[in-house]
């Protein structure tokens, strides 16, 4: 491995990305349609992007209006473009767990468990360094001053870079926190996206609730929503999991997440992510709503809720967004709520891919080109 392939490593490391008690929506997965209608302009589009990338590498899309998904999977195979039915298949979706461990926040703050201003510390058993006080909601907005990745963290790394968190544990963390962490700005007032305040975000709720995060996200999300094929724990879903790629095309390592998982251990599928999609399309979700309430103002097009982006379009809609990437994975979740549509994008390519960022760019064109018939209506 030279240099440039080792830095490489590190970079996918470090930058892993980007509800009140949820009713059983029964009634909107039971209308969950899988229809081969995508437009022809669609589907080019999709071939374009996957024709960067190498053979073996495949995109499980959803497309989702108000309470149906239509699903569309591709592979590059010999250098040809072939479709498959992948809407069950299971990928890594990297920092799109942020989501989902913001959910977790907006559903327990919601039962009065905690309180988003609450400072962590009043949940902790032991002492942060220099007596921060970080908030639940600076974690979850990424203005709690914490830097992307702790101290020390990429020489670690380079012990494990096809997995570069495998071995940062709970006794890892808890030292961090109580000796060496050291914010880069004052909470609250300024934006600096984090893994580490991700990660602590999901551990601190574990802490509360006396449950473990796969527990948590179980009994409050992924259960009640019926996402069976989604997880923290890879031998769950082994019949069903796509093998992730290096960005050469080579089969890569998955990764584990050791104590950091609130920050991007989560597992999923296609048609999982557009139930979750359609949970945010029904107003009864007053978790899931309260969660996409903005917290903080990025820039004038920019800004964050409890663990989704926010993006104002051209024409003023607004849209709720996310991405991830780890490193043989790269996933993209886009939401226009006013509207009730989704676009749901997994790829089984490495976020280091020099094209990686292709898969966003993709999903905000399906979604501007989406319409109930499957017809092109550019908005």
């Amino acid at each position: 491995m030279n240099v440039r392939e080792l830095f490489g490593i590190i970079a996918i490391a470090l930058m892993i990305f980007g509800c009140g008690s949820v009713s059983n929506p029964d009634a909107a997965i039971d209308q969950l349609s899988e229809r081969e209608d995508f437009s022809e302009a669609q589907v080019d589009s999709v071939a374009s992007a996957l024709s960067k990338y190498p053979n073996g590498t495949q995109l499980a899309i959803g497309l989702v209006e108000d309470s149906t998904a239509r699903f569309y999977g591709s592979i590059r195979n010999s250098d040809t473009l072939q479709i498959i039915q992948n809407a069950d298949r299971v990928f890594e979706i990297g920092s799109i767990s942020k989501v989902f461990t913001s959910a977790l926040l907006a559903d327990m703050a919601l039962e009065g468990r905690v309180q988003l201003d609450d400072p962590i510390q009043d949940y902790l058993d032991f002492a942060l360094n220099d007596s921060l006080a970080i908030t639940f909601k600076q974690l979850s907005n990424h203005t709690s001053g914490m830097p992307r990745v702790p101290s020390g963290f990429v020489w670690e790394a380079l012990w494990h870079m096809d997995n570069p968190y495998k071995d940062y544990d709970e006794q890892k963390l808890r030292k961090y926190l109580s000796t060496y962490v050291a914010l880069e700005s004052e909470p609250g007032s300024a934006y600096q996206y984090s893994n580490i305040g991700a990660g602590t975000l999901g551990y601190v709720l574990t802490r509360i609730s006396g449950k473990s995060y796969g527990e948590l996200l179980d009994e409050r999300l992924f259960g009640r929503l019926g996402m069976a094929s989604t997880t923290v724990d890879r031998s769950e879903v082994a019949d069903r999991l796509v093998t992730g790629l290096d960005k050469s095309g080579d089969s890569t390592t998955n990764w584990d997440l050791g104590v950091l998982q609130g920050a991007g251990a989560i597992l999923s599928s296609a048609r999982d992510l557009s139930k979750f999609a359609m949970a945010n399309f029904d107003t009864t979700q007053q978790a899931l709503a309260f969660q996409r309430e903005s917290t903080y103002s990025i820039n004038e097009n920019r800004e964050v809720a409890l663990g989704w982006f926010i993006e104002e379009q051209e024409n003023g809609q607004r849209w709720h967004l996310h991405n991830g990437g780890t490193g043989g994975y790269r996933s993209s979740i886009i939401l226009d709520t006013a509207k009730q549509q989704g676009v749901i994008i997994l790829a089984n390519i490495s976020a280091g891919h020099k094209y990686a960022d292709q898969i966003d760019a993709l999903g905000k064109y399906l979604l501007r080109t989406s319409s109930a018939n499957g017809q092109v209506t550019e908005r």
